[in-house]
């Protein structure tokens, strides 16, 4: 697939995992959390969620899988009791206030090794 034919956030996403290539990325888009191409094929196996794709029934279409945000603890225990890491890219700007594509930066890694509560 050229990147010149993906949308904006494809290509953020793309960058986004080609820095952390090792993780599982959960990329905030609104009020869900979605992963996308390798990613989406895992964590969809891995959750027990469905995996569908963007452009669906085309050539080009990207796998894709989701959930709301407020569910990440759930399905971040799951992937990292399997063994995967998890990097959380949020939206680090208001997307009212965006002039084009919304900011995003990783703020937390999670991986098997690191033993935390973040609820407290």
């Amino acid at each position: 697939m050229g990147i010149m034919k993906l949308t904006p956030a494809m290509r953020q996403y793309l960058d986004v995992k080609e820095q952390y290539k090792d993780c599982i990325i959960f990329f905030r888009m609104g009020d869900f959390y979605e992963m996308f191409f390798e990613d989406a094929v895992t964590a969809s196996r891995v959750l027990e969620i469905t995996l569908t794709s963007r452009n669906k029934g085309k050539k080009d279409s990207i796998p894709l899988c989701g959930f709301p945000h407020h569910a990440a603890s759930i399905y971040i225990s799951k992937l990292i009791d399997s063994g995967y890491k998890v990097a959380i890219c949020e939206q680090v700007e208001d997307p009212k206030e965006a002039k084009g594509i919304v900011k995003r930066e990783v703020v937390r890694i999670v991986t098997p090794g690191l033993v935390a509560d973040s609820e407290n």
